[in-house]
């Protein structure tokens, strides 16, 4: 027998159940910290956005003597306080979350636009609704459906706590590029899903601001940029799709018959070619920029690698080409390694 209801219920709803008492915000089944102010300020940009947040569960019971409807919400409370508290002018969107809504009140939003008020209003959240179920029915339904969760990988886990500029560019630009990576084989849509995607951009924009590094630093960084983060994001992202450009224009479509579609080695073009158009930090020899002239010679030569790695032995093998191979099987991402990839790269281009 079904014990919950699905529905929608606009902020206004809510708005009005806080105002009349039938809105209890407890925090018996309360299961997070208090949100960070970033973490507020996220929240209500992706509402002013129009894009979807997660479900709200609410137990419902009536009040027999008053005759209303009692609402406790048992998750989803942080939404809610942040949504009453913003409507309220307790806080602003943060600038850096929103450029055009950012740095005003709630009650200030119609200077700027006459219509984002009601908007946000209106805007609608999903509801489970629990019926008069007792405490240990609560739970059980949470533990059946922490049961099905698929336990979070360690970007998700930072994607969850941080809200910095630096994670909003990485987003921005994993999302624009899902056709490139998909097309490539570089990632499949599963993996994606996983936010594979985030992780690899992360990588390479933390390459283009602080020279090659150790996969193991993302996390780190994602923390130092959450402090502080002194960089333009638009220069962040014109660098970016002008490396991922330059690579569409050497191989024309053909990165995917390439060993180059394995990450870690797509990681080492990715900052070959950064490094011709912009510079690499910590490099002891630079690519000298790569002239049009050059592509079909630069992608023959490349793809010709598939040959390196499918050799069956080393006979007649430089020791660069060894040391490459090498650095290459596993798919290792050290810093070290990285960067003789790297060099071996810039080596092997300069001398076309």
């Amino acid at each position: 027998m079904k014990n919950f209801d699905s529905r929608t219920y606009s902020i206004n709803d809510f708005l009005e159940w806080n105002d009349k008492k039938q809105l209890q915000l407890s925090p018996k089944f309360q299961r997070k910290s208090v949100w960070t102010d970033d973490a507020r300020s996220y929240l209500m940009d992706t509402i002013v956005r129009g894009k979807p947040v997660p479900k709200i569960f609410i137990r419902q019971t009536l009040n027999v003597e008053s005759r209303q409807s009692i609402r406790e919400v048992v998750d989803g409370q942080q939404r809610l306080r942040t949504i009453i508290s913003y409507i309220n002018d307790g806080f602003t969107i943060n600038k850096k979350h929103n450029d055009r809504f950012g740095g005003y009140y709630f009650s200030q939003l119609s200077n700027i636009d006459q219509e984002i008020q009601a908007q946000i209003l209106n805007y609608e959240l999903a509801v489970d609704l629990l019926v008069n179920l007792p405490d240990k029915e609560i739970l059980d339904i949470f533990s059946r459906l922490n049961s099905y969760s698929v336990t979070l990988n360690e970007q998700e886990k930072i994607h969850a706590n941080h809200f910095s500029e630096f994670k909003i560019v990485v987003d921005n630009i994993a999302h624009k590029y899902n056709e490139f990576w998909t097309s490539s084989k570089l990632l499949t849509n599963q993996r994606i899903l996983r936010m594979e995607d985030a992780t690899l951009v992360a990588d390479l924009v933390v390459a283009t601001l602080e020279g090659i590094q150790s996969k193991k630093q993302i996390k780190s960084f994602y923390n130092k940029y959450e402090k502080t983060f002194d960089y333009n994001v638009n220069d962040i992202e014109r660098r970016f799709d002008s490396t991922i450009e330059l690579i569409k224009k050497v191989f024309d479509e053909g990165l995917k018959v390439t060993e180059f579609k394995r990450i870690h080695l797509f990681y080492t073009l990715f900052t070959t070619f950064y490094d011709s158009l912009f510079g690499l930090k910590d490099m002891d020899k630079h690519l000298n920029s790569i002239s049009e002239d050059r592509y079909e010679r630069i992608k023959i030569s490349l793809t010709n690698l598939n040959e390196l790695f499918s050799s069956k032995t080393m006979t007649g093998l430089s020791d660069s080409e060894v040391q490459f191979l090498n650095d290459s099987r596993r798919a290792t991402t050290d810093t070290a390694v990285r960067k003789r990839r790297t060099e071996f790269l810039i080596n092997k281009i300069d001398k076309l």
